[in-house]
């Protein structure tokens, strides 16, 4: 193959690879980094199943799941092709097993990169050039790296899943044992201090780790968008109290957290700047519970 297809085929297959290793490195490893690949699958995904649910309500509950699939599918799938144009161009020094030189394409460029990323060897092919034989063994480890992060991934998500399941069927428990009543004996300063550190929590969770985000239980009893709404009034109604009351300075910080929990949706999930609140409230809830509450 000349030297101009060979070099601009060198230069997509990179570019492929470091879109995935980037966006890889982003979810797993820089907080604030924009892993613009997997925000784009997920949201993509949860969009779709999202709107199929109106038909099928049981398909709602999946896209946070089929989410995470679909991305690190999307992941292996820009490794495997990108390695693949970097091999076409190179196809003349693989040799088969019977010391022939292989010249099946891309295609055969795919099988062989397939094979070294899913570190299953060569196959019926091997590297005669020195720089293959070098750089071949990279594919793989990159391959049982993308095993890694995966599994690294989801061990992420889940707990910062289940921490946001837990503060809202708290929440919800705090509801019904003060029947929805501001002024209830069980609202204290230790209460409000514990739930803004829930709260903060759950806010550096959507920061971390988006994905996260995205799932969503099928019971409103462990959903936060539908417990957030009374949790905000109550800091509210408590912060007007006396000044002094250490209840009441904590009440404020619980308030100023929830704040700061719906500015980081607007903000990270919807790129929407300069939110009010209480529009983050509504768009919290129109995300999770597809229907708005009141403020």
């Amino acid at each position: 193959m000349d030297l101009l297809p060979t070099l601009a085929l060198s230069v997509v297959g990179v570019v492929l690879i470091g879109m995935a290793l980037r966006d890889i490195f982003d979810v797993l490893f820089h907080l604030e980094g924009r892993a613009s690949v997997s925000r784009f699958v997920t949201r993509t995904v949860w969009r779709g199943l999202r709107r199929a649910s109106d038909v099928r309500p049981q398909l709602f509950p999946l896209a946070g799941p089929v989410g995470l699939v679909v991305t690190i599918g999307v992941w292996a799938i820009l490794l495997l092709v990108g390695w693949a144009f970097v091999i076409w161009p190179h196809l003349a020094s693989f040799e088969t097993a019977a010391g022939t030189s292989t010249d099946g394409g891309f295609w055969e460029a795919l099988h062989i990169s397939g094979a070294m990323l899913s570190t299953m060897g060569f196959g019926d092919v091997t590297p005669v050039d020195h720089w293959l034989r070098v750089v071949s063994p990279l594919e793989a480890l990159l391959g049982f790296g993308l095993l890694t992060a995966s599994v690294t991934w989801l061990f992420a998500v889940h707990p910062a899943v289940q921490r946001r399941r837990a503060l809202a069927y708290e929440l919800w428990l705090v509801r019904q044992a003060s029947g929805g009543e501001y002024d209830a004996p069980v609202f204290d300063e230790q209460m409000f201090s514990e739930l803004t550190s829930r709260i903060i929590a759950v806010q550096r969770d959507i920061v971390a780790i988006p994905a996260s985000y995205y799932f969503r239980d099928p019971d409103e009893r462990l959903l936060l968008s539908a417990e957030l709404p009374f949790l905000r009034k109550l800091a509210r109604h408590v912060a007007q109290g006396e000044p002094d009351s250490a209840t009441v300075q904590r009440a404020r910080m619980l308030g100023e957290a929830i704040d700061d929990l719906l500015l980081t949706i607007a903000r990270r999930l919807h790129r929407r700047e300069d939110v009010e609140p209480g529009e983050g409230l509504r768009l919290f809830a129109r995300d999770h519970l597809k229907r708005e509450l009141p403020e």
